[in-house]
């Protein structure tokens, strides 16, 4: 399909910038963020003149201005925060993607997809990415489709592509079916499976046409409700994967944390095996602090899960989501001598046993432990 540019201008609320990200400004409306509203994370894509900005006001309420010969949207991810009956709506919206500017504008957006689709935290993730095409051109540029949905989709994004400006008109559903068809088409060449994403028609605006005709928003309840079934797809997909993850950096933490233990911590020199079992218990202690901070951890994102599956009236997770690991300890071996006699043994091993082999010996069951513990998060049997 051809290449065509359509400029279309409008004007944004005023732009705070933010100094540590010189690629990303924010704005936030008057009302007050509270404790508890729901965060919902918005990027919305697309060539200038796509009819975005007219596309959120109508999804969610708000109240951006739009219109012909206002100032463009400036280079950047612009994010504005719009509170509304409990939630608060972070709306990403990108400067316009044009030829020039492709390469810019490609690092910009997947750069910040990559860091929040991995982050740890549910409230920032992208909760819907919408990809806009205007209906009334009916231009679809291949580089859209290869620079920027595909990889995105292979991020692990739930991209929703939507035929903005899809009112009645001269030969429109022609266009619709003819764009839709493309799309799927190009998508399964690129990443098989991809052709299955939801390409949904969306009027924006209501008024009436050229002719007279009327024209009524349409298009609303399907987004959302294609928004909110991704958002649960990805909830259950990448649930387990982040609680692994969380899982993995803290028992390697604990690893490291006990290593130095075991090279620093205090050794008598004549009650050696008395002062190793201390380190050991030091040593076991944290490994049960860090199981219970992996607990509160999976309780939290469960938690958080919950409240977003149940804002979209999607089922609750299935409890074993989280992967089962062994929680076992085996840095053992130094025990405390009871009585005359056995004291009288522990003093003697301890002029036999050095310092230095003590410590390597902690060290070497503190990675044993570490060991089986990932292996057995990894499925293995230790």
């Amino acid at each position: 399909m051809g290449k065509q540019t359509w400029a279309r201008n409008r004007r944004r609320p005023r732009v705070l910038q933010t100094p540590d990200r010189e690629r990303e400004s924010r704005t936030v409306t008057p009302d007050a963020l509270r404790r508890g509203d729901l965060v919902r994370n918005i990027l919305v894509l697309g060539k200038t003149g796509t009819g975005k900005t007219a596309l959120l006001n109508y999804l969610y309420g708000l109240d951006l201005p739009v219109g012909a010969g206002l100032p463009k949207t400036g280079k950047g991810i612009h994010e504005s925060v719009f509170v509304r009956a409990g939630t608060a709506y972070h709306i990403f919206d990108s400067w316009g993607l044009e030829a020039d500017s492709l390469p810019e504008w490609r690092q910009d957006v997947l750069a910040l997809v990559g860091k929040r689709n991995t982050s740890p935290r549910m409230d920032e993730w992208f909760h819907a990415v919408y990809y806009c095409f205007s209906a009334n051109t009916a231009r679809i540029e291949d580089v859209e489709v290869d620079d920027i949905i595909v990889p995105l989709l292979r991020m692990g994004s739930k991209v929703l592509i939507i035929l903005t400006n899809a009112e009645p008109g001269f030969r429109k559903e022609e266009k619709i079916r003819g764009m839709t068809e493309y799309l799927r088409q190009r998508l399964e060449q690129a990443l098989p499976g991809a052709g299955d994403i939801p390409v949904l028609p969306a009027v924006s605006v209501a008024g009436e046409t050229l002719g007279g005709d009327t024209v009524t928003r349409s298009g609303r309840s399907e987004i959302l409700a294609a928004a909110a079934y991704s958002l649960a797809d990805d909830i259950r997909r990448r649930l387990p994967a982040i609680y692994k993850a969380n899982v993995r950096r803290k028992i390697e933490a604990w690893a490291e944390r006990s290593r130095i233990l075991a090279e620093t911590g205090r050794l008598s020199f004549w009650w050696n095996n008395n002062s190793a079992k201390e380190l050991v218990d030091l040593i076991n202690y944290d490994l049960l602090n860090t199981f219970g901070a992996i607990d509160a951890d999976g309780n939290r994102l469960e938690a958080e899960a919950e409240k977003y599956l149940a804002a979209g009236g999607n089922e609750k997770l299935d409890k074993r989501w989280r992967p089962p690991f062994r929680r076992v300890t085996c840095v053992g071996g130094y025990h405390y001598s009871r009585g005359t006699v056995s004291t009288a043994v522990d003093l003697v091993a301890g002029l036999f046993r050095s310092g230095r082999s003590i410590r390597e010996n902690l060290k070497e069951r503190v990675d044993r432990t570490a060991r089986l513990l990932l292996t057995s998060l990894d499925g293995g049997n230790g």
